[in-house]
């Protein structure tokens, strides 16, 4: 029988200090920003022009699910990266993009981008090049989703509309695949070098690629809530944004670089290029996990954990109050654990103190507005049923009664018709009784649900009516800025799409969970300013005007019923 011999509090306080110590390395470290271009024989990776670890200044930010975010980088204008930069367009051999990736903690936190423009500035008697890029996701602004990716565009594209319906999670990476297929695998298209052999068989093999999707299969562990996308050749991203936000999903990216030693985590592609970006849709909220989530809580009593889920007619949310079970996934209990935390049971909570780092704080409220929501205007349907019946029976009154005028009936069809259409079985109204009651007495009565206008008897207004219930409800936010220099660590132990809670003591002593939305890696050696991230977590939806609001929920639907032009039926 042997016998475990625990440590002593020696041992303990001098563990606990190297792990302080190790993170106070971490902390310390400056960021690394590194310069990249393509190779000049025009084959798949790139090539390292040098690092920039004594740039003037740096303002690199991830913004949750924000597409072309900018950074900046300023460098001496004698600088070797400098020169080369400068040199760049009236050099015919160089391959004029320029690729950044700035590199924290060894890597686990890393900013990449395309350059935009350079420009040299004089301050103070010096001169300076201010370089600014932006992020990778700007990609997915320059992917157009086709309406049949499989089929040459130029020539024959059917149906008009592509539709996926599944997992938004799913969804929104086979949407993106597709279209990388094409583009990428060459499908019905030359390669960008059509004389490289090895350029032709992209459809194929992916290790050549320049971007990646990294996803599952749709029965592996996929609780986001379903959705429906529709493209008919819009920005990519337009088409995956109301998906994301309405599922609280993240979409994330890095750039895999070979030459650090790092290998492919891509399903099925065990090698790729150096410099290839792989984008990732996530799941760090957990909003819709049938665990349940976070949502809130007090100081003593802890987390509220809630079950979301659908009322009938799928318009509304409800919500389920979870048993809390005494237990806290095996990672939190692991020496050095750093995140990211389980999103059913957050493992942060900034307490908003003089103690603290939480450098700005602002804690916001409303009630929900309207209590009725109204869709729709047209009826396709039943004005063609409508045209039908009128159309027959006045042939048959023209056939017995005008000596066999059948005629009659597509002319009176012709006169009646222009009044009657969008009249019958037009409108949805919906009234939301729950809110109704909480809001009392005294309440704002209805709205227009935008985005559903050519169809009340469609999804479409089923997606309408949530829009405008999610517009109109009742919003409360936590939106915090905060430093580095306290226990949590920015960007290692959380990014944006995590959650966090936070308490704010001055008004009240509850814990609320929100979305990290907002990370800013920045430097500014030259006013002795070191390396800092400064996070905003949660987004102030209550201060949204009714038009804002809608507008975030009903962009994507307004864009897609413009470019197609055509009656969206169930």
């Amino acid at each position: 029988m042997t016998t475990a011999t625990l440590p002593s509090h020696a041992d303990i306080a001098a563990g606990a200090q190297l792990r302080r110590d190790a993170l106070n390395a971490m902390r310390r470290a400056r960021p690394l920003p590194r310069l990249w271009t393509n190779k000049k024989d025009g084959s798949p990776g790139l090539e390292l022009m040098g690092s920039a670890e004594d740039s003037i200044t740096g303002a690199f930010p991830f913004k949750r699910n924000q597409f072309g975010t900018s950074g900046t980088l300023t460098i001496r204008l004698d600088h070797y990266l400098a020169k080369w930069l400068i040199s760049i367009p009236d050099d015919p051999e160089a391959k004029k993009n320029v690729v950044i990736t700035v590199d924290h903690y060894g890597g686990k936190v890393r900013w990449s981008g395309l350059l935009k423009y350079f420009k040299a500035v004089k301050k103070n008697g010096l001169w300076y090049l201010e370089v600014t890029f932006i992020d990778d996701l700007q990609y997915l602004q320059f992917l157009l989703g086709a309406p049949n990716p499989v089929l040459p565009i130029s020539i024959f594209q059917f149906p008009r509309v592509l539709p996926i319906f599944g997992p938004a999670k799913w969804a929104i990476s086979m949407m993106i695949l597709l279209n990388l297929i094409r583009i990428e695998g060459n499908l019905w298209n030359l390669p960008d070098d059509p004389f490289a052999v090895g350029s032709w068989n992209g459809l194929f093999d992916w290790s050549s690629w320049q971007v990646l999707i990294k996803a599952k299969a749709i029965d592996l562990d996929d609780s986001s809530v379903w959705t429906l996308l529709a493209t008919r050749m819009n920005r990519m991203d337009q088409v995956i944004q109301n998906a994301l936000d309405d599922a609280q999903l993240t979409m994330r990216y890095r750039r895999i670089l070979t030459v650090d030693g790092e290998v492919s985590d891509v399903p099925g592609v065990p090698e790729v290029a150096n410099g290839a970006l792989v984008l990732e849709v996530v799941d760090t909220s957990g909003y819709y996990s049938p665990d349940g989530v976070a949502t809130g809580g007090g100081i003593v009593g802890g987390f509220a954990r809630t079950v979301q889920g659908f009322a009938s007619g799928f318009v509304e949310d409800v919500q389920t109050i979870a048993g809390d079970v005494e237990s806290w996934p095996a990672s939190y209990y692991d020496d050095g654990y750093i995140g990211p935390g389980d999103p059913t049971r957050t493992w942060i909570v900034l307490r908003d103190s003089k103690y603290s780092n939480i450098e700005t704080s602002e804690w916001t409220w409303g009630p929900a507005t309207a209590a009725r929501a109204i869709a729709g205007g047209d009826n396709p349907l039943i004005d063609n049923l409508a045209h039908l019946t009128i159309e027959s029976i006045g042939a048959l009154i023209g056939y017995f009664c005008l000596g066999g005028f059948s005629g009659l009936g597509s002319i009176v069809a012709d006169v009646v018709m222009p009044f009657l259409v969008g009249t019958i079985f037009a409108w949805v109204e919906w009234q939301n009784h729950t809110r109704a009651h909480n809001l009392g007495w005294a309440h704002l009565w209805e709205v227009l649900a935008q985005g559903a206008e050519n169809n009340a008897w469609s999804l479409g207004t089923i997606v309408a009516l949530r829009g405008a219930f999610l517009s109109t409800a009742s919003q409360a936010s936590h939106v915090m800025e905060m430093g580095s220099g306290g226990r949590f660590l920015p960007g290692l132990m959380f990014m944006p799409g995590d959650r966090v809670g936070s308490t704010f003591e001055q008004a009240t002593a509850t814990i609320r969970v929100d979305l990290c939305e907002e990370i800013d890696l920045s430097w500014d050696y030259e006013s002795d300013r070191p390396h800092e991230y400064r996070a905003k977590i949660g987004l102030a939806q209550a201060t949204m005007s009714l038009a804002e609001r809608q507008a975030r929920q009903i962009s994507f639907a307004l864009s897609v019923i413009a470019n197609i032009g055509v009656h969206l039926l169930s």
